[in-house]
């Protein structure tokens, strides 16, 4: 029988492996009949694979498997069924924000809520909130749902008068909802001196706090919330990574710890409850200019026992709604949703449209010696001028220490201008792209849009642009702050649609990518950005066997169709950590 994938390559197109090298091995597992995309350039197809010991000891046809099965081999047979490698999410946050979820959880805007539908969540909530609790933390609600008349402290103060609130919006920590109960327990009061972008709160007309605070002013909140323990950290972080599990992600970047978090980490490491190849952020900073010290980053990481790569991240700016992020032409500052949003452009200091959180010389050396201590950094930049801003801080880096060994690379990438494209390649940066911002009708962007200039709302997410121009792009779901949703996010960057609302057409649609690259983008690009594509991100003998079996073959099926997408199973070090009931 020859079987050919999609793509028209035979799966027999280096049909006759190694076998001598293998001969003597004998298979733990071996998976048989197969559509398999192994995402290896020199076999992109196989039919079978053999696993031994966690690790892929052969791949290619039934027959150069049958070399290493013997009647003490578990035989699978995948029917005719699609396989893939596991998917990489560079960019989640288990740590930052599932602990503001252990109890509540709200629902965001890619469920489309009413404002009805969020207070109700919360309510509901509430009725079994632990009463032990000192604070009501709740996350993930889209604020872009709600009226300034809800959103208030007076409003908030009804629903809860006896305990502070803290109820964070979707983004993860870029705006939060309090009542007067909290605003008293972290010590703010009308006399707060605003310091936009970095910092700022939404007011009445008289001056005084409305209800909530935006970017770096939550800061005072979160340095007085009620502590959440270690066991309910595991609770929370296992949350996430079993969700993960479900959706085929097989390696995650946790995109920033706090120092207290690393014990709940360690614990879960030991008792073998992350099964994920794993890579942690530590904080460097969030939404300020206010750098933790490396000297305590290192303390931070040495104190415990933690596996892979050791990474820092970074914030050069807050996002394009709070007009928090540096663009290279400014905004549009003539437009009504400008001029009244929460932070006018006009009204603004030149600085506001130019100058990333960071100064550039403080950047370049704090990223300079975080290079020397060897820490890989991750540094969020939505806006074209944070981005070139970053790229700047890395060239001066390689200039001080040399090439970019540690691959650090740039997270979200909304906007890249043109003229910074070949830059990434230089400096072997990579770009962490976000795709709902690819697509109509999703996560604010209508907050957006009249904010940018037309040339710079046209630029949005210029992936086919940078994958021509070589930039290694990776993907990530920014999760819990956007939903765990990898296939979503393919099915986007394909078409350049909202899958929920194909009515509103797409956007930017000569940027839309191919099966095959987007494939790329989510398995071997991670594991490169996370430094471990050694041993990941692909289907090759000697590499760890990181499987997902598909209900569908992506190669086969109309891009419509991609978000439709279930995991069968997920295989992780040859181990089934998931299957689908």
């Amino acid at each position: 029988m020859r079987v050919l994938g999609a793509t028209g390559f035979s799966i027999f197109a280096l049909g006759v492996m190694a076998a001598t090298s293998v001969s003597s091995q004998t298979a733990d597992t071996v998976y048989t009949n197969g559509k398999i995309y192994t995402v290896n350039d020199e076999q992109p197809w196989a039919e079978a694979v053999a696993i031994k010991d966690g690790k892929f000891i052969a791949v290619g046809s039934n027959e150069d498997i049958a070399v290493v099965t013997t009647e003490d081999t578990k035989v699978v047979d995948l029917d005719g069924g699609f396989a893939m490698p596991g998917i990489g999410d560079p960019h989640i946050h288990p740590a930052m924000v599932m602990p503001r979820r252990a109890f509540c959880s709200l629902p965001g805007s890619f469920f489309e809520p009413s404002e009805e539908d969020i207070i109700k969540a919360l309510k509901d909530c509430l009725k079994i909130y632990p009463d032990d609790r000192k604070w009501v933390m709740a996350s993930g609600a889209t604020f872009a749902a709600m009226s300034k008349e809800t959103l208030t402290r007076e409003f908030l103060d009804k629903l809860i008068p006896d305990r502070p609130a803290f109820i964070e919006d979707e983004t993860g920590g870029h705006q939060i909802w309090f009542n007067t109960k909290a605003m008293e327990a972290a010590g703010v009061d009308r006399t707060f001196v605003d310091n936009p972008p970095e910092a700022f709160f939404d007011r009445t007309d008289d001056g005084d706090l409305a209800g909530v605070a935006n970017e770096g002013a939550v800061n005072p909140f979160i340095a007085v919330l009620e502590p959440v323990d270690t066991k309910v950290k595991k609770i929370a972080f296992t949350r996430l990574l079993d969700e993960a599990l479900s959706k085929g992600i097989t390696m995650f970047g946790d995109a920033y710890v706090f120092e207290g978090d690393l014990e709940a980490y360690e614990q879960l490491q030991k008792e073998g409850k992350i099964k994920q190849h794993a890579v942690l952020y530590l904080k460097g900073n969030l939404g300020t200019a206010e750098l933790t010290p490396v000297k305590e980053l290192e303390r931070w990481w040495n104190s415990h026992d933690l596996p892979g790569t050791k990474g820092v991240k970074l914030g050069m700016g807050g996002s394009l709604e709070s007009i928090s992020e540096a663009l290279v032409d400014g905004y549009a500052s003539e437009t009504p949703a400008a001029k009244d949003g929460p932070f006018p452009v006009d009204d603004a200091v030149p600085e506001r449209n130019s100058t990333p959180v960071i100064p550039a010389d403080e950047f370049a050396k704090y990223v300079a010696d975080l290079d020397k201590a060897g820490f890989q950094i991750k540094v969020h930049a939505i806006g074209d001028g944070a981005v070139r801003a970053t790229l700047d801080g890395y060239e001066r880096v390689i200039e001080a220490n040399g090439n970019n060994r540690l691959r650090h690379h740039i997270d979200h990438c909304s906007l890249v201008h043109p003229d910074d494209f070949q830059r990434f390649v230089d400096l072997n940066v990579t770009c962490t792209i976000w795709p709902p911002l690819n697509a109509p009708g999703n996560y604010n962007l209508g907050a957006i849009k009249p904010v940018l200039q037309p040339m710079t709302w046209a630029r949005m997410y210029p992936n086919r642009s940078m994958w021509d121009s070589g930039i290694r792009l990776v993907t990530h779901t920014d999760a819990p702050a956007a939903p765990l949703w990898p296939w979503w996010g393919m099915e986007a960057s394909a078409t350049r649609q909202n899958p929920k609302r194909p009515e509103l057409g797409a956007m930017g649609g000569d940027q839309a990518l191919t099966v095959a690259e987007l494939v790329k983008v989510y398995t071997i690009n991670p594991a490169w950005s996370l430094r471990i594509d050694e041993v990941t991100g692909s289907i090759e003998e000697g590499k760890f066997a990181d499987m997902i079996l598909l209900n569908h073959n992506l190669f086969e099926i109309p891009l419509t169709d991609i978000h439709k997408t279930k995991v069968l199973k997920t295989i992780i070090k040859g181990e089934a950590v998931y299957e689908a009931q």
